[in-house]
C-alpha cells in the first residue's frame, strides 16, 4: 500500500515505526539527551516516529534540534497535523518529516518506506462499508451475534464488504439485507477513514442514510437493535471506531 504526504522536509529512509497516539509536544514529551518518550520510556532514536498533531511553544523546534545534536533524532517523522515547531524543528535537524497523512494506518512496529512524499507498507486494505440509518432524530445501532466472522457480541453500524461494488450500491446492499430496508435516502457520505486492528487495516466507507420506518427485520448477523441518540454510543461497547465515523458522518470533527 502507497501513502501520500505532504513534505516538511525531504528524505528517503526505511525503518520501524513507533506510534504515539494523539497531540505530541517535543517540549515535555521527550527526553533530547536520552532520545526517550517521557510518557513511557520508548527510544525514539532511529526509529520513524509517527504522531496524530504536534503542538507546543517555539522551544519545541529546539528540542528536536537537540535531538539531533545528542545523536537521538527520529529517523523520520510522520504526522497528521504539523504545526511551526516541529516544521522549524525537522528543517534545523534535517529529519525526513511529512504531515497530512493519515496515522491510523500504521501502529508500533510496522516497517515502512519513505521516499519524499511517498510512504510504503506491507499492508493491503479490506475494503468495508459502514451505514448510519437516521429515523426521527436517532441513529439506529446492531449487535453483532455470535455467528459473524469478526466483533461479536459488539454494536455496529449496517455494515459488509464491499467485495465487487462500489461503495454506495455496496452499503444500499447491506441495508437491505440486515434491515430490510429497500428505499433508504442518502443524507451524506463520509468518505472514507482507515482503521488498523493488528495486522489486518480496514478501509472504511461511511454512509448517512434516512428511513421512514423504526419496525425493522434483522438478519442472522444480528440479534437485537436499538434506536439511540447519536451522542450517546459512548454507553456502548461497539465495534473500533464506530464513534469516529458517527461523528464524521455528523460533521462534529
Amino acid at each position: 500500500m502507497k501513502v501520500n504526504g505532504k513534505i516538511v522536509y525531504p528524505g528517503i529512509v526505511e525503518g520501524e515505526v513507533i506510534k504515539y497516539n494523539g497531540n505530541f509536544s517535543f517540549l515535555g514529551g521527550v527526553d533530547p539527551k536520552k532520545g526517550i518518550l517521557k510518557d513511557d520510556g520508548r527510544y525514539i532514536g532511529g526509529k520513524i516516529f509517527i504522531f496524530d498533531s504536534s503542538s507546543g511553544s517555539t522551544v519545541g523546534s529546539y528540542i528536536i534540534y537537540g535531538l539531533r545534536y545528542y545523536g537521538h533524532s527520529p529517523l523520520a517523522i510522520v504526522c497528521n497535523l504539523a504545526d511551526e515547531t516541529l516544521v522549524t524543528g525537522s528543517v534545523m535537524a534535517q529529519i525526513p518529516t511529512l504531515s497530512n497523512v493519515d496515522t491510523d494506518i500504521f501502529i508500533d512496529g510496522d516497517k515502512i518506506k519513505i521516499n519524499n512524499d511517498l510512504i510504503e507498507i506491507n499492508l493491503e486494505p479490506v475494503e468495508v462499508v459502514t451505514s448510519i440509518l437516521y429515523h426521527n432524530g436517532k441513529i439506529l445501532i446492531l449487535k453483532r451475534s455470535d455467528k459473524v466472522s469478526t466483533y461479536k457480541g459488539k454494536w455496529a453500524g449496517v455494515s459488509g464488504y464491499k467485495e465487487d461494488l462500489d461503495p454506495e450500491p455496496a452499503a444500499k446492499r447491506e441495508i437491505i439485507e440486515e434491515t430490510g430496508i429497500v428505499d433508504p435516502r442518502l443524507i451524506r457520505t463520509g468518505g472514507h477513514m482507515f482503521l488498523r486492528d493488528g495486522k489486518r487495516l480496514w478501509k472504511i466507507y461511511l454512509f448517512l442514510w434516512e428511513v421512514d420506518n423504526e419496525n425493522i427485520k434483522i438478519d442472522w448477523e444480528h440479534t437485537e437493535y436499538r434506536w439511540i441518540d447519536a451522542e450517546k454510543i459512548k454507553n456502548f461497547d461497539t465495534v473500533p471506531g464506530l464513534d469516529k465515523a458517527i461523528r464524521r458522518l455528523f460533521n462534529k470533527i
